[in-house]
């Protein structure tokens, strides 16, 4: 295969790659194009025709989701649950991805295991056992109970994530430190999180956008409307068996506003920190 690869002259294989390329961005970009259009169409449009650029457009239907179906709240909520998430999450995960990289104790290989086992698990699975725990502490229809569920499926992934970009941190540097006197915990304050900074800022981001899409812990676990979340609102925009979907996709694009602008104040970060871990994990 590899040989059959090599005989392949290279304009050719820019060609394919630019046909992959582009056929792969047109799949992506067509449904976000197809939201973008729809969300500023009149109702009448929507469902009269299929037209590309809207012929009479309007913001009415972000109106609509702004005063008639309490986007702001769910923007809210999620916003407090996400951001509470990922900074409780980030600091759990540093420390036990610096405990399993840097520390020798009995069984840290298996510890290590445990946490990519945990991970790979379905939340699905943890569905039930998670509702139950939650019930029991009185914590449904609560900001804390929200984070303590997506809190079991992002720590394994963020500390998996950074032990990868702290294996790539020379050691040799924390010792010299210590020998001049640093403790431990000095070291991890003045050495290995300044130049973790992009493997933090990457796995931030990541635990944000997974707590910002959850939609299964979300919606059992807030049932209540003033704790919903913007993943669970979003799915509400029907009137018995009509789907609104001018309004729908206003607030689809609403919700995602956040993330994209999160994404691209931190792209450089984002690629450096995925990057470093791929190569040195």
């Amino acid at each position: 295969m590899t040989a059959l690869l090599d005989r392949i002259p290279e304009g050719v294989f820019r060609v394919i790659a630019f046909v992959v390329i582009a056929l792969l961005l047109g799949m992506i970009l067509f449904p976000l194009y197809f939201m973008a259009t729809t969300a500023f169409k009149v109702e009448r449009e929507i469902y009269s025709e299929l037209t590309w650029i809207p012929r009479e457009p309007t913001l009415e239907n972000f109106r609509a989701v702004i005063y008639s179906f309490r986007i702001p709240l769910y923007l809210r909520n999620t916003l407090i649950v996400a951001l509470s998430t990922t900074a409780i999450v980030v600091v759990f995960s540093t420390l036990a991805a610096y405990a399993m990289t840097r520390l020798r104790f009995p069984g840290r290989g298996w510890l290590a295991r445990g946490v990519l086992f945990v991970y790979l698990i379905p939340g699905s699975l943890m569905l039930i056992p998670m509702y139950l725990i939650i019930v029991n502490l009185r914590l449904k229809d609560t900001y804390l109970g929200l984070i303590i569920a997506n809190m079991s499926f992002a720590v394994p992934f963020c500390t998996w994530l950074l032990m990868g970009y702290l294996r790539g941190i020379s050691a040799e540097m924390e010792e010299a430190a210590m020998i001049d006197g640093c403790t431990r915990l000095g070291t991890l304050w003045h050495i290995v999180l300044p130049l973790s900074v992009p493997g933090l800022v990457t796995a931030a981001i990541f635990v944000f956008n997974g707590v910002w899409n959850e939609f299964i812990f979300a919606l059992v676990l807030a049932q209540d409307e003033s704790r919903r979340m913007i993943s669970v609102g979003l799915s509400n925009f029907y009137r018995s068996d009509y789907y609104m979907v001018g309004p729908m996709m206003a607030g689809s694009l609403i919700a995602m506003a956040p993330v994209v602008i999160l994404y691209i104040l931190a792209q450089r970060y984002v690629v450096g920190g995925l990057a470093a871990g791929a190569v040195k994990g």
